[in-house]
């Protein structure tokens, strides 16, 4: 599957699903703001140790808990990212970050090579971003990695 472009400066890899930066100044300048920014840059450039120690500092709210996720995921310990996200899922039931850490554990589980329960990840994720009248980049990243998903399973 080809790569499509997940925002300014980054990619979603069209084999393994993840993040990847393409463009770092580009990337840095749009989230220029973010005070998560580095940890981002160093998970989504392939230093999950690094990534998860900048993002250790910070309050633990549902974006960093799942960034630390993903870089348990990206370090190789799927079972506890998979567990965190499941947990994640639990305390935001019905609220916006749902379809987010329905993609999530989505990506875990495709890491994990369980193609089928990762396709149901995201079809919920799919579901849940188009009731709630998501932008069209989400919906098309759901849709894009339900795809993928499906074809893994074949």
């Amino acid at each position: 599957m080809n790569h499509i472009d997940g925002g300014p400066g980054w990619i979603i890899d069209g084999k393994t699903l993840l993040p990847r930066i393409v463009d770092p100044e580009e990337f840095r300048r749009s989230l220029a703001d973010d005070p998560l920014r580095e940890g981002i840059e160093a998970l989504w450039s392939g230093r999950p140790d690094e990534a998860a120690e900048l993002i250790e500092g910070h309050e633990p709210t549902f974006r960093t808990r799942a960034l630390k996720a993903d870089c348990l995921r990206d370090q190789g310990e799927l079972d506890l990212a998979i567990a965190e996200y499941r947990e994640l899922i639990d305390e935001c039931a019905g609220t916006a970050w749902e379809a987010v850490m329905r993609q999530h554990l989505g990506k875990a589980l495709f890491s994990a090579s369980r193609f089928t329960e990762a396709g149901e990840q995201f079809a919920q994720a799919l579901r849940l971003r188009e009731d709630a009248g998501a932008d069209q980049d989400l919906l098309t990243s759901s849709h894009y990695a339900l795809r993928v998903a499906e074809l893994a399973m074949a």
